[in-house]
Parts: structure tokens; sequence; C-alpha cells
């Protein structure tokens, strides 16, 4: 068996050998065929071309078409001319190698028993111990409990499109301080459904004699407790004032103590109910309202009753909904403004009942009339109000993966804008 195994002399001819011949041998077959052929064709035309020209010109045509065939097979066959060549001397040298190599043309069993003895005759390695690796004694150890950057909020139920952010870190507030959150909804009663169309903190220190409005875009991206990561806006529609709470604490740190939501109808009525208003406009402004081009310049006032109110706080088109926020905090300012003068204090009870029908809110009465002295002070002093919002400067814009535009919040500068606007000491550090 063990000779069975063995190579076979180098004086028989091996398969490779003979494919390479063979190879050759057709090459230089097809080349000589090729000029053998075209001797005869040539050969073949008639001596006498005068005589027989169209004959000759035949032939002509023939030969030229031919000698075109035979130069584009010119490079085929002297490519497999060379690669015959080729093949013939790499059989050559692996011929002489098997010649040439004693182990090579050794019998099987002599060159095994050699192999086995060199194996035998070295110097033994000694066995390497792994020892297992020394614990370092102040190596802490890492709890496998994970920790949700949630907190104490509630979980998301579903995938947001980016990661969740973690909680803003609460306002230190006096304790004295109310914050109500004011809601504007573009409900209509032909639709039924409605969306938060403007979003505002007022918060109210007693102890200071101040109030701080803050303006929040409703396309604002943030995560929504207990939901995802969604338009702020969409808060109210899904968990209804308790999610919208737990939203604006989480992504601004407000702790919010009581809410009002109020529809177009509500607006345009509570205006009317108090006589109109005087609006004071700090900005240029000139948009379409109802059919009509309205023009508001910078530090003019303006007398408007509901529905031109409306009109005034809606328009978007010139200035966008960051310009629509500053026209919102205007118009709370007039409002503030009327309700708190002599004649409006003597009828509180009687605008809220009137007010009562036309907003949605959880507060009471016995819980404004404390809050109306601050306000008395707030209004004769209008430098008493500050007003703040989150504008284009603290903001991305982004499309998410549906394509909608939203508002990426930069939390950092959110943070300190919100350090300004309820005082340096609101957060105990900045993130």
């Amino acid at each position: 068996m063990l000779e069975t195994l063995r190579p076979r002399p180098s004086s028989q001819p091996t398969a490779l050998s003979q494919i390479c011949e063979r190879l050759l041998l057709h090459c230089v077959r097809r080349f000589s065929e090729s000029c053998f052929f075209r001797g005869i064709f040539i050969a073949r035309m008639p001596a006498n071309a005068v005589s027989n020209r169209i004959h000759w010109l035949k032939m002509k045509r023939r030969y030229v078409y031919s000698m075109r065939a035979d130069a584009k097979l010119k490079s085929v066959k002297f490519a497999l001319v060379i690669f015959g060549a080729a093949l013939c001397g790499a059989c050559g040298f692996a011929a002489a190698t098997e010649n040439q190599d004693p182990l090579f043309n050794a019998p099987l069993e002599t060159s095994v028993v050699a192999t086995v003895n060199a194996l035998n005759s070295a110097t033994p390695v000694p066995p390497i111990t792994l020892l297992p690796p020394t614990p370092s004694p102040t190596e802490p150890l890492v709890s496998p409990t994970p920790s949700q950057i949630w907190g104490d909020f509630p979980a998301p139920t579903q995938l947001s499109s980016t990661e969740i952010p973690p909680p803003m870190p609460e306002i230190a507030f006096a304790p004295d301080t109310v914050n109500i959150l004011l809601l504007g909804s573009d409900e209509r009663r032909a639709t039924g459904g409605f969306r938060t169309d403007a979003i505002m903190v007022v918060s109210i220190d007693p102890a200071e004699g101040t109030a701080t409005l803050l303006s929040v875009p409703r396309d604002l991206y943030v995560y929504i407790p207990g939901w995802r990561m969604d338009r702020i806006n969409t808060a109210m529609v899904r968990g209804g004032f308790e999610m919208m709470r737990q939203t604006v604490l989480y992504n601004f740190g407000i702790p919010v103590d009581g809410w009002a939501r109020m529809n177009f109808a509500g607006f345009i009525s509570a205006i009317d109910t108090l006589g109109g208003i005087t609006v004071e406009s700090t900005a240029f402004m000139r948009d379409e309202c109802r059919g009509v081009i309205l023009t508001y310049r910078s530090g003019a006032s303006y007398t408007m009753d509901g529905g031109d109110a409306l009109c005034y706080v809606r328009m978007r088109k010139s200035g966008g909904d960051f310009d629509r926020m500053r026209r919102q905090q205007e118009v709370v300012r007039a409002i503030l403004s009327k309700l708190f003068t002599l004649n409006g204090l003597a009828r509180v009870p009687q605008l809220y009942n009137q007010f009562f029908n036309t907003f949605i809110t959880d507060i009471e009465l016995t819980e404004l009339l404390p809050l109306v002295p601050t306000a008395i002070q707030i209004v004769a002093d209008p430098t008493r109000i500050s007003q703040f919002s989150v504008d284009r400067d603290l903001v991305d814009s982004w499309r998410t993966p549906s394509g909608g535009a939203v508002l990426l919040p930069k939390r950092p500068e959110i943070q300190l804008m919100l350090l300004e606007a309820f005082g340096s000491d609101a957060f105990d550090s900045v993130e």
C-alpha cells in the first residue's frame, strides 16, 4: 500500500506535462494552419489581373476581409502561445524539483521514521502553568442593577426617534410662589379635537412682587413621561393635564400648581367681557387676517376686541412661531393690566364666573384672591414683569424619520436661560 502512495519516477510523463504539451502543439498547429491557408489563398489569385479584373477585385475584397478578421485573432493566438509556453516551463520546473529533492523521492516509510526520530531527540519544553490573575483590593465592584435615565418619572411606553435626555433639575422656588400653566388650543366646535396652540408658564412671586412669563414653542421635541419623545403640544391631548404637568417638570424643572386652557371662542369672549384690551407692540409686523392686511409698528399701542386680539396672537406668515410667542406675551400683559384696574378688581367675582364658562381650569376663586394684591403691584410697575421664551437661539431645527419638522432643545443653553429667569440659585449646578 505504501508503494502505491509513492510518487511516480520522473522519467514517466505526468498528466500535467501531457496537458501542457498538447496545449502547446494545438497553438502551434492553429498558427501554422492559418499561415498555410493564407498562402493558398494568395496563390489562387489570377496572374493576369488586367484580363480578369472583376475576379481580381472580388478576390481582393475577400482577402481584405480575411486580413481584418485575422488581425483580430492575432492577439488571441499570440496569448495562447505564450500561455502554453508558460505552462511547459512550470511543468519542467516541477519535474526538476522532483528529481533533486531526495526526501520527496525517498520511500514513504523511511521519511516518516526519520521525522519521528527527529522529534523524539529534541529537547523537551517544560509545560507552562497559567496562574489565575490576582484581584486588586482597590478595584471597585460594578453593580449589575441598571439605572433608568428618566429617574422617578414614568418610563416610555413607545420607541423614540432620538435618545431620551435626563430630567432637568427641579427649580427651587420660594414657598409661596405660584406657577400657572396657560394653554391655548385650536379646538373648534365643528372638529371636536384640538391641539395645544400656545404654551406659557406664569410664575408669580408674592414675596418679591414679581411675575415671570415663559413661552414654549409648540413644536419643541421633548420627552413626554409615560409615552415617548414627541412635540410638547401633544402631551395634553395624549394624557391630559397630569401628563402635561410632568412634561413641563421633566424638561424645564418647573413644578406647576394650576392650569387653564382656553379655545378660540373662550379667548374672544373673555376679552370682550373686559371691554377690550390695549396692546403695546414691541416689534414691527405686517400680516393678513380675515382677508385684511394688518400693520403693527414697534412702540405703538393698539386697542383690540376679542377678534382683533385672536388675529394678533395667531398670525405667523411673516414672523413664524417665535414671533407669535412674543405677541402672546404682549396680549397676556394687556389682559392682566385691564383685569387688575380699579374697575376690574371690583368685578373679580363676576368676571371669574364669566371666565369659568369660557375656559377649563383647576384653579378656584379662593386660590386667586390672595394673589390680587401682588397683581395690583405688578400691573402698577410694568418692570416687575419679566418675559422669557425658548427662542430660535435655544433650539435646532430637525426632521423626524416620518418627515415632521420639530425643534430640538439645546438643554445647556435652556438651563442658563432658566437661571436668568428664576434666579442664579434656581439650580444647584449647571449641567
